[in-house]
């Protein structure tokens, strides 16, 4: 059965941080039974700064919000228009987060059921790649006199819904509604204030279960969306119902960005072996590819067991956690791109090896194929696994900031190696934290992805000569 009392509600703000900047118009248009039946808009004086790029993109300027009404003022009209009713926005962790911190500053506290029309489109609609609301707009050919605007864009909101309403059938619309808008099943030792104040920043969690037995540890750039994504599906996983059945209590971490996370979640599940973590669970001896050549000329491959890996060592190639995940990967290569199982060290034989005689491999076990042509084929397949030359003169700073809340972090890195991390809190405060300087293979493919990434070339800062001093002084902090 689809909700009798919807609030479509768009708000317009001085920034993007709910912690931090404030709300300056509000518009609300209350939906009851298929019908408009309040209209709510007001400016809203913000007591604060209006960034010249927010005034370009919504035309309100600070001359007008400043006889307007605080947020203090029209608290208990928005309370009484938002009462009962289901809490509707675009990107609605967007206009609820920064509601619920207006209230939250005037000790009151507001929680209430919502879903996000971005999520109802993607629901409805699959076939379309965008669903913002300018998408939207011209998909129905919509008219928004005053774009950005609170109340015009909740208009939009309410013709969006009502289209697609009258679009499909009821059984259809009203199963997107309700799955647009379903809450996560609850774990039995968790409550609904546990997950309700679960952060909405970049970080990692912890699910404890008996005794503080770590269970799970993920990232995210949203914590609570990806908590609660654990126990939101009809048809969970395996692994996500043990979790769901065994978990206690959950701890989170914030951190400025996805990149934190990702060092922060590995380095965890290595220090903490959590129960239902696998991928990144820290192997006690790595298994690595040594490329030596035969008499012949011929290239091969000779698995060596690693204690620590040597990103300058040419010689060594691939990394893998087991002998079984090596061998995989070769027997892999040499079907893709016709290698010789015999001289990849994973069949043993005195004739040809078996590939030769079903037409896979080209006779270099026997010298029927150049030694540079298998030489050539070989290096191709396995160019990926070798790490690659660090391409920077000397250390980089990665510049990390949550808009949310203002925090930052500064990674320092030299040849894939982590020396330590700089990071402000919400005041500007500094905290400086070492690294062990120890090349790690999982912390290496997290930096190699961002790294050569063209749309974090903006993060990377390298240190000039005349920064090298502060560089050395931050060392010895460090250190």
């Amino acid at each position: 059965m689809l909700p009798t009392k919807l609030a479509f509600v768009d708000i317009e703000t001085t920034g993007a941080r709910s912690s931090f900047d404030r709300i300056i118009e509000i518009g609300i248009l209350l939906f009851e039974d298929g019908k408009i039946t309040k209209t709510f808009e007001t400016l809203v004086n913000p007591q604060a700064y209006i960034p010249a790029e927010i005034e370009r993109l919504t035309g309100i300027q600070a001359t007008d919000v400043q006889n307007a009404p605080t947020f203090r003022q029209v608290t208990s009209d928005i309370q009484e228009l938002l009462s009962d009713a289901i809490f509707v926005a675009h990107n609605v962790r967007f206009d609820y987060g920064f509601l619920r911190s207006e209230f939250k500053r005037e000790n009151i506290s507001y929680s209430a059921k919502h879903f996000c029309t971005v999520r109802l489109s993607r629901i409805l609609y699959p076939r379309f790649k965008r669903h913002n609301l300018d998408s939207i707009i011209e998909r129905f050919n919509f008219t928004c006199e005053r774009r950005h605007r609170a109340l015009d864009d909740a208009k939009i909101l309410v013709s969006f819904y009502t289209q697609a309403k009258e679009t499909f059938p009821e059984e259809i619309f009203t199963d997107a509604v309700n799955n647009a808008m379903r809450r996560p099943s609850l774990p039995l030792n968790l409550s609904h204030i546990d997950l309700e104040t679960l952060p909405e920043s970049p970080g990692i969690y912890i699910f404890y279960g008996k005794e503080g037995a770590p269970l799970y540890i993920g990232k995210s750039i949203n914590i609570k969306e990806r908590v609660l994504s654990h126990f939101g599906g009809d048809l969970r996983s395996g692994t996500e119902m043990k979790i769901s059945q065994q978990i206690e209590s959950i701890e989170t971490r914030k951190t400025a960005g996805e990149l934190s996370a990702l060092f922060l979640e590995s380095h965890l599940i290595k220090e903490m072996l959590p129960l239902f973590n696998r991928q990144l669970r820290v192997s006690r001896q790595l298994i690595g590819f040594r490329l030596q050549q035969s008499k012949k000329g011929y290239d091969t491959i000779r698995l060596e067991t690693l204690e620590e890996i040597n990103p300058e060592d040419e010689t060594l190639l691939g990394y893998f956690k087991s002998t079984r995940q090596a061998k995989e990967y070769l027997i892999r290569i040499a079907k893709e791109h016709h290698l010789c199982e015999k001289l990849l060290g994973v069949e043993k034989t005195l004739t040809e090896c078996f590939g030769y005689r079903l037409g896979r491999c080209f006779g270099a076990c026997s010298g029927k194929e150049h030694f540079m042509k298998y030489n050539l084929r070989l290096a191709e397949a396995i160019n990926s696994l070798k790490i690659k030359r660090w391409p920077f003169a000397g250390p980089i700073i990665i510049e990390e900031t949550n808009h949310l809340d203002g925090t930052a972090e500064y990674i320092v890195v030299e040849k894939w190696r982590l020396l330590g991390t700089v990071m402000t809190d919400e005041q500007g405060n500094k905290r400086y934290e070492k690294n062990d300087n120890r090349f790690d293979l999982d912390a290496y493919k997290i930096l190699r992805r961002f790294i050569f990434s063209p749309r974090n070339e903006k993060h990377l800062h390298t240190l000039a000569l005349h920064e090298i001093n502060e560089f050395k002084q931050l060392s010895q902090i460090l250190s």
